[in-house]
């Protein structure tokens, strides 16, 4: 048999190939909504579709619900460092995740829009950036904080996808290009590529946030080393935390 397997699809397909395959062979959760959070550089607005016309920009980020199988196209704005420039990036969702039921909310994609992606897609490039979740069983075992990703760049010549593939579960496609709509007061149906059904989430407050609110106590965790014990340790036995 080859050593080298064929992989029929490539992120440098065209926005909705991968996610048609998808509905196409009935891909688990296909048809549902899946929680989406868009966020980037502080002040940025993103602004999702309905009824074939953009509306109103949110300060990112933007949490969503978002169809499994369909491909969403943003509109970028108030990007801090191009100021009266807009962005157009789609977003297709292509798998699920499967946070604790009643949960959903506190678990979305993360789409990352960065500094840097925003530059290069200003200055005429085409990102494109495959959202995964990571497989336990090779996921580097460092620490990340809650509002980062660990990104892996390939080389253009190689298919994102597929290295995401090997990497864990692709859920998702972001590309970041320069192409805009010619009237953005017309029939946008085309551009946004059907306009696909959205519901908005609620985010989900921080911790932080709640204690500032007055929803939540103020209270100090303890110091690792007053952590409670089942028994006091002698030298010949280690002190095994009570559970």
């Amino acid at each position: 048999m080859p050593n080298k397997i064929h992989y029929l699809l490539d992120s440098k397909q065209a926005p909705g190939v991968v996610a048609s395959a998808q509905v196409a062979r009935g891909a688990r959760g296909v048809g549902t909504f899946q929680a989406v959070s868009v966020s980037g550089p502080p002040g940025l607005q993103v602004a999702l579709a309905r009824d074939a016309q953009f509306l109103p920009p949110l300060d990112a980020p933007v949490i969503s619900g978002m169809l499994v199988g369909g491909v969403y196209r943003l509109r970028v704005t108030q990007i801090p460092f191009r100021p009266g420039e807009e962005l157009y990036p789609t977003v297709e969702i292509i798998d699920r995740i499967y946070p604790p039921l009643g949960r959903e909310h506190r678990f979305p994609i993360p789409i990352v829009l960065t500094e840097e992606d925003l530059r290069l897609a200003l200055d005429g490039a085409l990102v494109s950036r495959v959202i995964y979740l990571e497989d336990s069983e090779i996921a580097e075992p460092v620490a990340t904080s809650a509002d980062s990703q660990t990104v892996v760049n390939v080389p253009t010549s190689d298919n994102a996808l597929q290295v995401a593939d090997q990497l864990g579960r692709p859920v998702a496609i972001l590309r970041i290009g320069s192409r805009v709509p010619m009237d953005l007061n017309g029939d946008l149906t085309d551009f946004l590529y059907g306009c696909p059904p959205w519901v908005p989430l609620i985010r989900a407050p921080d911790r932080q946030a709640l204690i500032e609110s007055g929803q939540w106590p103020d209270v100090a965790a303890p110091p690792a080393g007053d952590a409670p014990y089942s028994e006091t340790p002698t030298e010949d036995e280690p002190r095994i935390p009570a559970y």
